[in-house]
């Protein structure tokens, strides 16, 4: 999802919206069909590519927004945003929530990479992405997660990735950030970083291991009890987004 900030002083109430994503096969060409559900828009820039866009100015606190996707047996979805999701204080207290659940099929393979979100100074943002993966599909998954502009703070956020692959669990994570909290700032969390990023790699049993630190990140890649294995990467948002993008390409 890609922000559109609203003028100055402007306000709204929050947002109710679910969208679907279908990627199958027609006549042996890959096909996908879509519904929107405002303001999470889906827009096809490729025959196996979608870009997330959020046109209402948000999410803003109060907003539920949900993301359904099937990826069919034997076809591929890559999974981009027209931009950084930019989350916002709303009304109430209540946080922006964003939900995706994606299956994937037989064979099939997604490759989810959206631009970074960026959680302003009071704001919270609470994400669930549910990935269930056939037994021999693949998955790799990239969520940057950065806390305020710059210069800032930055508000809370909690993000949950679950993934299946046929029918065992392969990994349950949840990152949670406090711009404004001591101890999630702390060095047991992030040690005053704005940027935490995570790069999954499941379905594939490949060897991944080693951790290190360069300038502007630390990172460390973890073995998962099954196919795959969780990088995790803390440090400037430049260097996070760079050193995750690397990886992927490896996998």
């Amino acid at each position: 999802m890609t922000a559109v900030v609203p003028a100055p002083g402007t306000h709204r109430d929050g947002l109710t919206a679910t969208a679907t994503l279908t990627v199958d096969r027609d006549g042996g060409r890959p096909r996908i069909r879509w519904s929107h559900a405002w303001p999470v828009v889906l827009r096809p820039t490729g025959d196996e590519q979608v870009h997330l866009v959020h046109g209402a100015g948000g999410p803003l606190g109060g907003d539920v927004l949900s993301l359904g996707v099937t990826v069919g047996a034997g076809t591929a979805l890559r999974v981009r945003s027209a931009g950084a999701t930019m989350v916002q204080l709303g009304r109430g207290a209540e946080p922006a929530r964003w939900d995706a659940t994606v299956d994937v099929g037989a064979g099939g393979r997604l490759d989810w990479a959206p631009e970074p979100t960026v959680v302003t100074d009071g704001a919270a943002f609470d994400t669930s992405l549910r990935i269930a993966l056939a037994g021999d599909a693949t998955a790799v998954v990239r969520e940057i997660v950065v806390l305020g502009r710059h210069g800032r703070t930055g508000g809370r956020y909690r993000g949950r990735l679950d993934v299946t692959v046929g029918d065992d669990p392969l990994l349950a994570h949840t990152t949670l950030l406090g711009g404004a909290d001591p101890a999630l700032r702390g060095p047991a969390v992030t040690a005053g970083a704005r940027a935490v990023g995570t790069l999954l790699v499941a379905g594939d049993p490949g060897d991944r291991r080693g951790a290190g630190e360069v300038s502007g990140v630390r990172w460390a890649w973890t073995a998962l009890d099954g196919p795959g294995a969780l990088l995790l990467a803390v440090g400037d948002p430049g260097p996070v987004t760079t050193l995750l993008d690397e990886a992927a390409r490896g996998s």
